[in-house]
């Protein structure tokens, strides 16, 4: 009983470790990736820089599939070191945004803390999806075009804003 018992433990310990070190080798590879997509999750770069993102996630998740499918660990940096640069583009857009749409963010963090996207799901969905146009045709290079198309975000998240505050004033009669 004793060595079934001490067989037993030493597999649990072995899975551990391996475990451990499968998480150690991860955090190797990927954690300059990962701390660059973080810094662009961060930054809302999702919304502010939806193009470079995506196309950073997409290699980013071709890699972590590479990786679990213990392929060339060569193609699995390669992937990450372009992944990075699409993060670091992201990150590098998602700051021009935060400038370039300044009031659209702020009519954001209204519309955000009436909770719209609770109170007024279509509207919230829609002016989203006009401030992530807005970022796309800014991180394309069309400063004016999305200047104006920035405003058209405030708009919306200013009367989404307004709808927001009033089905939360319905809902709570």
């Amino acid at each position: 009983m004793t060595k079934y018992i001490t067989l037993l433990l030493s597999v649990v310990a072995s899975g551990a470790l391996f475990a451990q070190s499968q998480q150690a080798i991860h955090d190797q590879i990927f954690g300059d990736t990962d701390a660059v997509k973080k810094q662009a999750e961060d930054l809302n770069a999702k919304v502010l820089a939806p193009k470079s993102y995506a196309e950073g996630m997409e290699i980013y998740l071709e890699a972590v599939d590479t990786m679990e499918k213990g392929k060339d660990l060569g193609r699995v940096r390669e992937e990450l070191a372009e992944a990075k640069g699409h993060f670091q583009h992201a990150v590098e857009a998602s700051n021009l945004a935060r400038t370039t749409f300044t009031q659209a963010l702020a009519a954001r963090a209204a519309a955000e803390k009436a909770e719209s996207a609770q109170f007024a799901a279509k509207d919230w969905q829609r002016a989203e999806q006009a401030l992530t146009a807005a970022a796309a045709t800014l991180e394309g290079g069309n400063l004016n075009k999305a200047t104006k198309d920035g405003k058209g975000a405030e708009e919306r998240y200013r009367a989404t804003e307004t709808k927001a505050i009033a089905a939360k004033a319905r809902a709570a009669k």
